[in-house]
C-alpha cells in the first residue's frame, strides 16, 4: 500500500473526511464505520440529513455485506461494475440509517483503482458524494472544487477523474429496473408507474 492510500485510510478510520478522484467526478467521503465521519461529511456538504448518500465498495463481495444483490440487480452488476452505475437495493441491517432511504442503499464499485484500494484497505465502504456543496456544479477538475469545501476536509488526494459525468442511479424494484438518474451509463428502464 502506498503512503498516500495509507494516510487516507488512517484519516477515514479516525472519522475524517477525504476528497478523491473517481471514475466520474471528484468525490468526498467518510468511512461507513464512523458515525463521526458521516456526520462531518453531511455537515461539510451542507446536505440534508434525510437525503441518502451512495456507498462505494471495493467489489461485489463487499457490496453484498451492505445490500441484497439478486436477480436483475446481479445482472446489472455483472455488466456494469466496476463502473459508473449506482445500484439501489434493499439494505442489510449493518447499513447506517443516515445513508438509507426506505430501507434501501445505493452501492457502487467504481472503475477507479485508487477508490477500490481505499475501500479494500479500509475493509469497508466509503459513504461518498460529489465533492461539492449540495446543489452546486459537479467538480470535474481538482481546481473546480470549492475552496470553502477544501478547507473543511482532512485530506485532498491527487489524481484525475474519468468521464466527468455523474453515475447512473438505478433501483431494482420487484426485479424490474427503475432508472432514478440517467448518468454516463445508458440503462433501459422496464419499470412502469401504475
Amino acid at each position: 500500500m502506498n503512503k498516500k492510500i495509507e494516510k487516507a485510510v488512517e484519516i477515514l478510520k479516525r472519522g475524517g473526511v477525504v476528497v478523491f478522484p473517481t471514475d466520474t467526478v471528484w468525490g468526498i467521503g467518510a468511512s461507513v464505520e464512523s458515525n463521526k465521519g458521516m456526520k462531518k461529511l453531511y455537515r461539510i456538504k451542507k446536505r440534508e440529513r434525510q437525503k441518502p448518500t451512495a456507498l462505494l465498495v471495493a467489489d461485489v463481495k463487499m457490496a453484498e455485506r451492505y445490500g441484497v444483490i439478486k436477480g436483475k440487480a446481479k445482472e446489472l452488476v455483472k455488466s456494469h461494475w466496476p463502473g459508473a452505475l449506482t445500484l439501489v437495493v434493499k439494505a442489510k441491517r449493518k447499513v447506517p440509517d443516515i445513508i438509507q432511504k426506505n430501507g434501501k442503499v445505493g452501492l457502487r464499485v467504481t472503475d477507479s483503482g485508487m477508490v477500490n484500494e481505499l475501500c479494500s484497505e479500509l475493509n469497508g465502504g466509503i459513504v461518498a458524494g460529489s465533492a461539492n456543496f449540495a446543489g452546486e456544479a459537479l467538480p470535474k477538475k481538482k481546481n473546480e472544487i470549492d475552496i470553502g469545501l477544501v478547507e473543511k476536509v482532512d485530506l485532498v488526494m491527487d489524481g484525475k477523474v474519468g468521464g466527468g459525468e455523474a453515475s447512473t442511479v438505478v433501483e431494482v424494484v420487484e426485479d424490474k429496473i427503475k432508472v432514478l438518474r440517467q448518468g454516463s451509463i445508458e440503462v433501459k428502464s422496464d419499470w412502469e408507474e401504475y
